[in-house]
């Protein structure tokens, strides 16, 4: 196991740990330890959006361990949430490093987040989706549970400086359509952060980096690691 990914198992666990004999989430017991090893584990697996930069009052702020999402839905679930976010990653690269990183964590559960920079660089939608559905493949391989998200809005300066973003919409719409097609869950992050699939989003909600457009706020990923909650309590 690479010794960045060990240290970030180990921290996770501790941190479970810690918030399990803090009084840690009653709902914990609805997860399964798929691999049966004796622990739960879940990998939040993405890009900047998952490494959590933007969590704090600038847009490029990053936290120096485990942040965003991934760190407020461990304290929600009470088991291990492991950060594997990668910032600038493209569906390409992730899948590479997935393949890898399966075999590095005894993971039970992956949650699947990634597409922004492909759009953002323009590259072929289509193509981004066949990767993440390469990436749903690799988690079962590897005895886990794959779910997978879409991407959160972008905004203002980024939308109006990079018209690929119109094909966000319809981006998430082919993520919608494949966790159908492939039997996942589906976490919606986009309707999340609009209140509709179909919803315009609204900076003055304070939920995304204004103007920079792309990295949610610690609102923002508040209102993630609930969406998320939300689903494995119905998982």
């Amino acid at each position: 196991m690479r010794n960045g990914l060990r240290s970030l198992v180990v921290v996770a666990l501790v941190l479970a740990a810690c918030s399990h004999e803090n009084g840690g989430s009653p709902e914990q017991s609805t997860l399964e330890d798929v691999n049966h090893d004796g622990k739960i584990v879940v990998l939040a697996f993405g890009d900047s959006i998952t490494r959590g930069v933007g969590d704090g009052p600038r847009p490029g702020d990053t936290p120096p361990g485990s942040g965003g999402y991934p760190l407020r839905l461990q304290t929600l679930l009470g088991v291990a949430v492991i950060n594997d976010g990668h910032s600038g990653e493209r569906t390409t690269e992730g899948l590479l490093r997935l393949q890898r990183d399966v075999k590095d964590t005894h993971l039970d559960y992956a949650i699947l987040v990634e597409g922004t920079n492909d759009l953002l660089v323009g590259d072929d939608r289509h193509r981004a989706v066949e990767n993440m559905r390469s990436m749903i493949e690799a988690v079962r391989a590897a005895g886990a549970v794959p779910l997978l998200g879409t991407i959160p809005p972008l905004c203002c300066d980024v939308e109006r400086s990079r018209p690929q973003t119109a094909a966000l919409a319809s981006y998430d719409e082919d993520l919608r359509t494949l966790a159908a097609s492939s039997g996942v869950d589906l976490i919606d992050f986009y309707s999340a952060f609009t209140g509709g699939r179909v919803a315009a989003y609204d900076p003055d909600r304070g939920l995304i980096h204004a103007p920079e457009g792309v990295h949610p706020t610690a609102a923002g990923y508040d209102v993630m690691a609930e969406a998320t909650h939300k689903k494995f309590l119905r998982h």
